[in-house]
């Protein structure tokens, strides 16, 4: 395994951009992410109070080319409770990016399927609502 950044701060809001249409489930009250986003060994996050909200809508709309998506939110915290570790790690795709992270899953995925989903139902809340 590679050496991993430094871990988070648990007290750290985390944002997570939803930029595939198959990633939010709008047929649910309230509208919210499906786990698919965060079904994954491990996937980029941005460090909320390093972009601001702004600056998160900025980089989905900008960098990652997806006006039409929506960004959650979640602790870092309470991620880590369920097994979500992220680091603060580079993106080498935009490395200007200051605020990016790595989110983390050692585990089985059957494990990992079900931590998603508890992360997407119980823990997440939206930043900004999809148009897709």
């Amino acid at each position: 395994m590679e050496a991993r950044g430094p871990q988070v701060d648990p007290v750290e809001g985390l944002y997570r951009a939803i930029h595939l249409r198959q990633w939010w489930n709008g047929e649910v009250t309230p509208p919210r992410p499906r786990s698919a986003a965060f079904n994954w060994p491990s996937f980029s996050v941005n460090i909320a109070s390093i972009i601001g909200e702004a600056g998160a809508i900025r980089h989905l709309e900008q960098v990652l080319g997806c006006p039409e998506g929506a960004i959650v939110a979640f602790n870092c915290g309470l991620a880590r409770g369920l097994g979500f570790d992220a680091r603060r790690e580079r993106d080498p795709k935009y490395p200007n990016n200051d605020a990016h992270a790595n989110v983390y899953f050692e585990g089985l995925n059957s494990t990992r399927k079900k931590q998603a989903k508890k992360l997407a139902r119980e823990h997440c809340r939206t930043v900004r609502a999809p148009q897709f």
